[in-house]
């Protein structure tokens, strides 16, 4: 009793905490579309393309494009890759903005049952233009870390997951840290053999960072794999 006493109060600090804070919050929609297709037994080549709106739905946020390789160990259990992305972004100062993102990521899975445990790691490292505007650090260096847990049943049209994934800044001097925390929750549906489109709630939270901000998206991704 006094054990369960104690984790109730524990909860009620934390969210009183939580409630005095000054987060700003927001809500966005994602639209993206995602092609991937096999060479040869290991390899896979993909491409995607992105549209992130925020400030309510009502303001583009960014446009993405990216294109990466894969390299899918026997088994299907561990996957290494590499990425480019070219960013449109929308800046806090009001204009867009380039950017240029390259990253390298390491998978692993595992199944039991109907479900598959996925974590990845993966580096990522942002370059910024300066021609509109002057970065402290540049390029910033993010390690993500994400666990994903899915389910599907045999012969099911319908794939679901929930993920969540943790950034860490860790070439700035000033702020090595952890300065937010994704979660993602997701259905895949099944179409055809080939094409797949799913929808899913996300949420961004601000760790650690002066202003903090709460960012809630709802998006959908049709995926073609060949």
């Amino acid at each position: 009793m006094n054990r369960i006493l104690n984790i109730g109060v524990l909860l009620l600090l934390s969210t009183s905490v939580f409630a005095q804070s000054e987060r700003a919050t927001d809500f966005g929609g994602i639209l993206s579309a995602e092609c991937s297709t096999d060479v040869g037994k290991s390899f896979s080549l993909s491409v995607e393309e992105e549209l992130r709106f925020d400030n309510g739905c009502t303001q583009l946020n960014r446009w993405l494009n990216s294109v990466g390789v894969d390299y899918i160990f026997p088994r299907n259990r561990l996957k290494v890759g590499v990425a480019a992305d070219y960013i449109r972004r929308h800046s806090d100062k009001g204009y867009f903005e380039n950017r240029w993102r390259i990253g390298a990521h390491l998978t692993y899975s595992e199944a039991l049952y109907h479900f598959k445990f996925t974590y990845r790691s993966k580096l990522l490292s942002t370059f910024y233009d300066e021609r509109t505007g002057e970065h402290r650090v540049n390029p910033k260096l993010y390690w993500r870390n994400r666990l994903q847990v899915s389910y599907q049943l045999p012969n099911s049209r319908f794939k679901y997951a929930l993920s969540a994934e943790l950034f860490w800044l860790t070439n700035d001097p000033k702020n090595r840290i952890v300065d937010n925390l994704r979660t993602v929750a997701s259905v895949e549906y099944r179409l055809t053999r080939r094409h797949y489109l799913s929808a899913f709630a996300r949420m961004d939270n601000d760790l650690q960072v002066k202003e903090p901000v709460d960012r809630f998206w709802l998006g959908l991704t049709f995926e073609a794999k060949y």
